[in-house]
């Protein structure tokens, strides 16, 4: 971002051009501040309220603006010289003003847009008068990267005198709002939320603005670093389409923390955010640095980004209870047994084929969403002994026999199968409830328990099915007394046989 009060010296004003839209001429105004730029246009109708402004309140003479024309102002030569007399003006009015850079030839040139130490006034006089009101109806607020990083810098400098000439602009007023804030939103501009929050029942991405100037400006937010030490009571951390590693001195953070979420941020390892503020990432060290955890940090939302891998970083956040990797590019899970406290894990919409023992890292998950991969075999899945919620939803799943590896979960009550080609079978629901033997009337298959009909006919399935592995057992143990078990043949025989006793057809339910 520019600084004027670096950069005064730095700055130049020119007006480069005029556009015309629907008959109305607009000059665009081109400023430079220091390796910053950006340009804004106005009607010489803007110029002339400025210059009465100027001319009432800060004493400037008259006759400095270009006179007003009525006749032949439209002319290509006519609009060529005042294009000129505008730009002296401005110029002009630059070294006039260098001093007190008033407000109105602050926001004229969109100062307060661009320039840490005028945008960092304009916020305190909006917070002055609306801080209290919204913090009394809420503790959540949104900056845009740039608000952050011009906290940050003003932070460093002493107080310049634009900010002493009026108590509006007195930086405590940030830093009394900021320090009482519980959760604060990182968005790449002020205006992009609309722009990067997904809608999930469209599947429509709108790509955010990460990566693209700022307004009229060169400013790129991907650039702009920043620090939350003015946020002393911080307890939620949303952070929409800016990469992690932009912040600076996380420090506090890390012990005060319990929710953080991010989201679009082409972040592709988790070491990228439990690391954010260390620029070696050393994730690769044999011990990693426990004054690196975040020691109350509760639930975490790493969703829409670039992760192929749960690196080893994710032990920094061993008081973790919720995990949302959803919507990933991730195969496989690694280093979750370290989260002894981890309840929750989504991992929707991802690259998982397999779940080859999950119970040695998941032992005590009590909701599992693996819904939208690519599973098709459960046997990895048949010891998570505490799990609760299992979303299967729109997998792989074609053998009504991968049920069973689940059918013994002690405490399994809510189960998604809806969107598998096994959701598709005859009698769908009456099989797989049927794998749940005395506990099929405590499941909720597909959000909604079984009615009578189903219970029934999953009890003959299931009475059908005993009765063939048995059969089997004993045919196949005089056949060859040293070995026994069952047969995924005899359960298949023992469905179609239930599927005729009932009497229904090849027509699903």
């Amino acid at each position: 971002m520019s600084n004027y009060q670096l950069h005064a010296n730095e700055t130049s004003i020119s007006i480069p051009r005029i556009i015309t839209v629907d008959g109305v001429s607009y000059y665009e105004i081109l400023v430079k501040c220091g390796q910053v730029m950006w340009t804004v246009n106005h009607r010489f109708r803007d110029f002339a309220d400025l210059h009465d402004r100027l001319v009432s309140e800060r004493g400037v003479s008259k006759d400095k603006l270009p006179p007003k024309k009525v006749l032949g102002n439209k002319s290509p030569t006519f609009l060529k010289k005042r294009q000129e007399a505008l730009e002296q003006y401005l110029k002009e009015m630059l070294i006039f003003l260098k001093v007190t850079m008033p407000r109105e030839f602050v926001e004229f040139l969109d100062f307060h847009r661009y320039d840490i130490i005028f945008l960092v006034q304009h916020l305190a006089s909006s917070l002055f008068l609306r801080g209290d009101a919204f913090l009394a109806k809420s503790k959540k607020y949104g900056f845009s990267v740039l608000e952050l990083h011009a906290i940050s810098e003003r932070m460093k400098i002493p107080c310049p005198p634009t900010e002493a000439a009026c108590s509006n602009y007195n930086f405590s007023h940030i830093l009394d709002f900021c320090a009482q804030l519980e959760t604060i939103i990182v968005l790449p501009t002020k205006n992009s939320l609309p722009t990067i929050l997904y809608d999930d029942d469209t599947d429509k991405y709108i790509p955010h603005a990460l990566h693209k100037p700022v307004g009229s400006s060169n400013l790129i937010p991907v650039q702009l670093r920043y620090e939350l030490s003015a946020f002393k009571v911080l307890r939620n951390l949303i952070i929409y389409g800016v990469p992690t590693e932009n912040i600076q001195n996380v420090g506090a953070l890390r012990e005060t923390l319990s929710r953080i979420e991010v989201y679009k941020s082409e972040t592709k390892q988790i070491c990228q955010i439990a690391l954010c503020d260390n620029v070696h990432k050393d994730a690769a060290e044999e011990e990693l640095d426990k004054s690196k955890q975040w020691k109350t940090l509760r639930h975490a939302v790493f969703k829409e980004n670039q992760l192929t891998a749960i690196d080893r970083t994710i032990r920094l956040f061993p008081s973790l209870k919720d995990l949302v990797l959803d919507k990933n590019k991730l195969e496989s899970i690694a280093h979750l047994s370290h989260l002894n406290n981890l309840q929750m894990l989504s991992l929707r919409c991802n690259r998982i084929a397999q779940c080859t023992d999950w119970h040695v890292q998941l032992g005590n998950l009590v909701s599992l969403n693996l819904s939208q991969n690519r599973i098709r075999l459960l046997e990895g899945l048949a010891k998570l002994y505490s799990l609760v919620n299992l979303d299967l939803s729109c997998n792989l799943i074609d053998d009504i026999n991968e049920i069973d590896y689940i059918g013994n979960l002690p405490l399994l009550e809510n189960l998604r199968l809806m969107g598998n080609p096994v959701a598709g079978g005859v009698d769908y629901r009456a099989r797989v409830l049927s794998r749940f033997g005395d506990r099929l009337q405590e499941i909720y298959l597909d959000n909604e328990k079984g009615n009578q009909t189903e219970y029934d006919m999953a009890l003959v399935l299931s009475a059908l099915r005993i009765s063939a592995q048995k059969s089997h057992r004993k045919l196949h143990n005089l056949l060859d007394p040293g070995s026994g078990g069952t047969s995924e043949v005899a359960d298949d025989a023992a469905d179609g046989a239930a599927t005729s006793s009932t009497g229904h057809g090849t027509e699903g339910r």
